[in-house]
């Protein structure tokens, strides 16, 4: 996984690249220059290449990569838009070599509008302020955005916060963002990816032991990690092998989230899917035979007896606000058993069942879930996602799933993950009832909670073909085989 970080912890490390390891910044600078150069480079373009040069650091990447891009026989030109009197420091220095190469620098902003690729190096992740509009940075931004080139973004988009990735002023509209060393975290929770483009993560420096784990406590879910999370299926194997897992889910008229849910665990590789369910939509999985529906009836000791078969639970998939909800979750709760909490089950939990929770316990609420859960507003959990998801997760002792357009995951000891796979295509009913028998199915399987919640929210907004590729032999049913068995038998007769 690539690992996630705040502005000011990435300026933590940066200092202790430099000044404890012992790593020149004329070297980190120099890095991070030759990564957006190769991706200039590896552009099949001709055509004028224009980077937008600030100050600060940012403006000493610009004034490297495009020294860089010279050594390399690619034509650019840069466009200054600061005094260089204000440079400084590694900056100043990159600064002095392009005056005694003369390498084109001009002021004049006539130049975006020929360039077929524009490379803005002009603001970092320390804009403190927004951008002014009578300054030269915002009318350089604004050009930029407006012609038809390819844009390019170093470290972060200018205009971006580093943290909250809302946009100051105005924000580069970038192709593609070169981050370096780690991703900055505004890049992921921005309200406006598209002005992320394609994101791309380079090496610029190494770290000790202790800092790297910090760097390990924030990451971002990836395909190799969750590949290597998958236990394997052994050979010399049985449906008790993979696990049971139990959805309790539906209600009256409302058996779609109950036979998603089930279909989704049965899908993920639970060796047994018992759904436990009202008798009026026991019919709804006449569609699902591999699955074992029961009826619930609302009698406690019935339900008692599912949760003890149990290796896993999945409850509140469209239970509705029946009164029975509560106590089914309490019953849950007190189990102890690797659970998910989801939609109804998140209705029902008051301040009784909160203290309820345990580090085997999952929650996937909604923006809107969480912040009835909380007592605050939509927008207040929107503009802290972390930070919500992270306190509930240490103050409850569970793990969390804050779903959004970026999925925040939080496990009580403090780490982050975040899950970016995904469309809009998912933003329609049924996706967080098929989210939960995922999670339910991998915990049955075995995997810890931060790890099923994890690897579920990827496999649920991967795209299939990636879901299908992850999960392999976990997809087959019963059904499947008969319908290969079927197949074949015909093309045998066929044949002969």
């Amino acid at each position: 996984m690539k690992n996630v970080v705040t502005t000011e912890l990435m300026r933590s490390f940066d200092y202790h690249m430099i000044h404890d390891i012992g790593i020149d910044g004329l070297v980190l600078m120099e890095n991070a220059a030759r990564a957006v150069a190769e991706a200039v480079l590896s552009r099949d373009d001709s055509g004028e290449c224009v980077i937008l040069i600030g100050r600060g650091n940012n403006g000493g990447d610009g004034l490297a990569i495009l020294r860089i891009l010279a050594l390399m026989g690619r034509s650019a030109k840069g466009l200054l838009l600061c005094d260089p009197k204000g440079y400084s420091g590694d900056a100043l220095k990159n600064y002095e070599i392009a005056k005694k190469l003369n390498l084109e620098l001009s002021s004049d902003l006539k130049l975006i509008e020929f360039a077929s690729i524009i490379v803005d190096a002009i603001f970092g992740t320390g804009l403190s302020k927004p951008i002014e509009r009578e300054s030269m940075e915002y009318r350089a931004i604004e050009l930029a955005n407006s012609v038809n080139a390819y844009r390019i973004a170093v470290d972060i988009p200018s205009g971006m916060n580093g943290d909250s990735g809302k946009v100051m002023g105005i924000a580069f509209n970038a192709d593609e963002t070169i981050t370096f060393h780690c991703i900055k975290r505004g890049l992921l929770l921005t309200p406006e990816r598209e002005l992320v483009g394609k994101l791309k993560l380079a090496p610029i420096g190494l770290m000790d032991g202790v800092h790297t784990a910090i760097a390990e406590n924030e990451q971002l879910i990836d395909e190799e990690f969750v590949r290597k999370l998958l236990p394997k299926r052994r050979i010399v194997s049985n449906k008790g092998s993979f696990g049971k897992a139990l959805i309790a889910a539906g209600s009256k008229g409302m058996p779609g989230a109950a036979v998603m849910a089930s279909a989704a665990a049965l899908r993920t590789g639970a060796g047994l899917t018992r759904a436990c369910v009202p008798e009026e939509i026991l019919p709804a999985f006449v569609c699902l035979p591999e699955v074992m529906p029961v009826a619930d009836n609302s009698k406690p000791q019935g339900f008692v007896k599912s949760v003890e078969w149990a290796t896993s639970i999945g409850l509140g998939c469209g239970m509705g606000n029946d009164s029975s909800v509560k106590e089914k979750l309490k019953c849950v709760l007190c189990s102890g058993k690797p659970a998910v909490i989801d939609a109804d089950g998140l209705n029902a939990m008051d301040d009784e069942s909160r203290k309820l929770l345990h580090e085997n316990c999952i929650i996937t609420p909604h923006p809107g879930e969480m912040a009835r859960l909380i007592g605050s507003s939509v927008s207040n959990v929107l503009d802290h996602m972390v930070e919500t998801a992270s306190d509930f997760a240490k103050r409850y002792g569970c793990i969390v799933l804050l779903k959004s357009a970026v999925s925040v995951i939080a496990a009580p000891d403090g780490r982050l993950r975040y899950n970016t796979a995904g469309n809009s295509g998912l933003a329609k009913g049924g996706s967080g009832d098929v989210l939960t028998g995922i999670i339910t199915a991998l915990l049955a399987q075995g995997l810890k909670p931060f790890d099923a919640v994890s690897a579920g929210a990827f496999l649920l907004g991967s795209s299939s073909d990636t879901a299908m590729k992850l999960l392999q032999d976990r997809m087959l049913t019963a059904g499947d085989v008969f319908n290969a068995i079927e197949s074949t038998l015909k093309g045998g007769l066929t044949e002969s």
